[in-house]
């Protein structure tokens, strides 16, 4: 697999990342759930936010800039 490939594997990952944070974010907004489950979301959708935001700065400097 080339270079290419590989960053475009990347981008699609951010694309799934994105939309898993977007559905826990809706989660919480609906707040039906207990607030320790709400705040153990918090939680995880920061930690996709991060790994979204590593992703990026990985592409973004294997695409050269």
């Amino acid at each position: 697999m080339g270079r290419e490939e590989d960053l475009i594997l990347l981008e699609s990952a951010i694309g799934a990342i994105e939309e898993a944070a977007s559905a826990v974010a809706r989660e919480i907004e609906r707040d039906r759930l207990s607030e320790a489950s709400l705040s153990r979301l918090s939680t995880v959708e920061a930690e996709l936010n991060r790994s979204r935001l590593a992703l990026e700065e990985v592409i973004r400097e294997e695409a050269g800039g």
